[in-house]
């Protein structure tokens, strides 16, 4: 974490406001005018120490290696880059001894735990402020920050969920939403994550969150490269021996249940079989969902799981994943599934629909909230031959899309910055 050398554009990427002289010292004042262009200028410092590799700093508030989709992304990345002989710098608020065993450098990132709108503006303030002393050649983000070289948006663009998410819920929640302070933290930081003054280029890991960007902020298209997930197909792969099972197990896989679409998972439950069931991965409130679950008739073939720290074996124990998201960026969970060999389910407003061929890998449905359609999208692949056809579609699939080549296209990014450098923009 040697403070010497780095990018230069970092020394004066902090704003000092009242600051005391000490502080100043520490962190020159931004000026008045914009900050300068950000970017390695064509002048990537290469280490010795590396192979003549770069040295890479990574934004992550939670660095936890085991943890949700995106932190099994950022480890997956971090390790790439490292097999590359890249030297990784990450800036986190919280890691855990996986990630302390992992090799890399690590920078805590003083963030408060509690409320949640402070915890997510106090990272992204303190995250610019801590990028003078991480002494990297570059600054990838893969949260909303204020200040990076390229943004990774895999959280796709919070102004469209809050939209989609309208759809969904009832007036007086919609206006609720609206004074949420949380709500209004994320669209603050977000508008300047995808500013041209402060990110160089973005990567959206799908074309439809390419276009939100676009749409909601102007960020100019020329500067958006999007890179589709990848995944590590060899800790993801199917069983060797699928075992046999009495009920058809369909999958639910990540936290935030109102996102990921499980009422609309249950109410499609609730017009299948008797011989299928739902099983749920990840964090959330279970006691609207077991409610409803009951109300439906469905208690019986509904089990919450909690978080799993090995997905694989999860997937291992399913037989279809159903993602009718409201709002998803590029779900992981899709993806790792299909490298597990099974069928995805999802809807339209997932980017991950992209990779997903309907008859062949799984199906896409156009309203999530239409159980009626979702169910139908379910049914042929209830069928053992239908689902082992469409299973091994799926791993074609994620063979195609392994992490590597999401890194080596990552770091094509990095070395177009570096031999291109991209001029100034003034911000939409």
């Amino acid at each position: 974490m040697a403070a010497a050398g780095g990018n230069p554009a970092y020394r004066s990427a902090g704003r000092s406001r009242g600051a005391a002289p000490r502080r100043q010292a520490r962190l020159p004042a931004r000026p008045s005018i914009p900050d300068p262009p950000l970017g390695l200028a064509g002048s990537l410092r290469r280490f010795g120490d590396t192979g003549g590799g770069v040295r890479i700093g990574i934004i992550k508030s939670n660095f936890f290696p085991s943890g949700g989709g995106s932190e099994r992304y950022t480890h997956g990345l971090v390790t790439q880059l490292q097999a590359r002989h890249h030297a990784v710098h990450v800036l986190a608020a919280r890691w855990d001894e996986t990630a302390a065993a992992a090799g890399v450098t690590l920078q805590r990132v003083p963030a408060l735990r509690w409320p949640a709108f402070a915890r997510v503006l106090s990272f992204a303030l303190n995250s610019r402020r801590a990028l003078p002393t991480a002494g990297c050649d570059l600054i990838l983000s893969i949260e909303r920050t204020l200040r990076q070289d390229i943004s990774r948006a895999g959280g796709g663009c919070h102004r469209e969920w809050l939209r989609q998410r309208q759809r969904y819920r009832p007036g007086g929640a919609r206006a609720l939403a609206g004074l949420n302070p949380l709500h209004r933290a994320l669209l603050w930081i977000e508008k300047r994550t995808f500013s041209p003054a402060n990110t160089r280029v973005i990567i959206a890991n799908s074309h439809r969150g390419k276009e939100e960007i676009i749409r909601h902020y102007g960020f100019p298209a020329e500067r958006i490269r999007v890179i589709h997930n990848g995944t590590d197909n060899a800790r993801f792969r199917p069983p060797p021996a699928p075992p046999a099972r009495p009920q058809t197990v369909l999958l639910l896989a990540g936290s935030g249940f109102e996102r990921k679409g499980l009422e609309f998972a249950l109410r499609a439950l609730a017009r299948l079989p008797q011989t299928v069931r739902l099983e749920v991965a990840g964090k959330g409130r279970t006691a609207p969902y077991q409610r409803l679950a009951a109300r439906l008739g469905v208690a019986d073939r509904l089990r919450f799981l909690g978080s799993a720290n090995r997905m694989e074996d999860v997937y291992a124990g399913a037989d279809i994943l159903v993602h009718p998201a409201i709002y998803e960026p590029f779900s992981n969970a899709c993806l790792e599934a299909m490298a597990c060999g099974l069928p995805v389910v999802s809807s339209r407003v997932n980017g991950a629909a992209e990779i997903i061929r309907p008859g062949l890998n799984g199906s896409v449905v156009e309203d999530p909230a239409d159980s009626a359609a979702l169910a139908a999208a379910i049914t042929p692949f209830l069928d053992p031959a239908a689902r082992a056809r469409a299973g091994a579609a799926a791993r074609q699939t994620a063979e195609a899309l392994p992490m590597s080549l999401n890194v080596e296209k990552t770091l094509a990014v990095i070395e177009e910055l570096r031999a291109n450098p991209l001029p100034p923009a003034s911000p939409p």
